[in-house]
């Protein structure tokens, strides 16, 4: 696989922008958390925004992005949003875990484990209720 660096320019470039911590190894931006959780709440707010016109709003420099770039991180990101929630990205050093979901007074977890055991608990109480009748 062939792997895109980036020029000495276009990294001072990149740099110039608020949201831009550090290019590590010349080929991996590191984005401020402050950055993806606004492109989580633009992508909520305004999705008739294109992921790249999002980037070009954070001050980037959108042509020396690969095209696809906004649209991956942005997903990445509203993804993890969604499972994890802001702990995901804020506090930065301290743990995150799934998110716990309360839909119609049962719960549900994000976890495919937990989701398997609550089913087949419901399940079992079924069987059980109708094996005593």
């Amino acid at each position: 696989m062939k792997v895109r660096l980036y020029t000495d320019n276009e990294i001072k470039i990149l740099k110039q922008s608020i949201f831009v911590r550090n290019i590590k190894y010349k080929r991996e931006i590191e984005y401020d958390p402050i950055f993806k959780l606004w492109t989580i709440m633009l992508r909520y707010d305004m999705p008739e925004l294109s992921a790249r016109e999002i980037f070009a709003r954070g001050g980037f420099d959108i042509n020396i992005l690969h095209k696809k770039l906004p649209q991956r991180r942005i997903k990445d990101w509203v993804d993890n949003y969604k499972k994890f929630g802001i702990r995901y990205f804020l506090p930065e050093d301290e743990y995150y875990q799934s998110i716990t979901y309360i839909k119609n007074n049962e719960v549900v977890y994000d976890s495919m484990k937990m989701q398997l055991l609550d089913y087949v608990l419901k399940r079992l109480k079924e069987i059980d209720f109708n094996d005593n009748r």
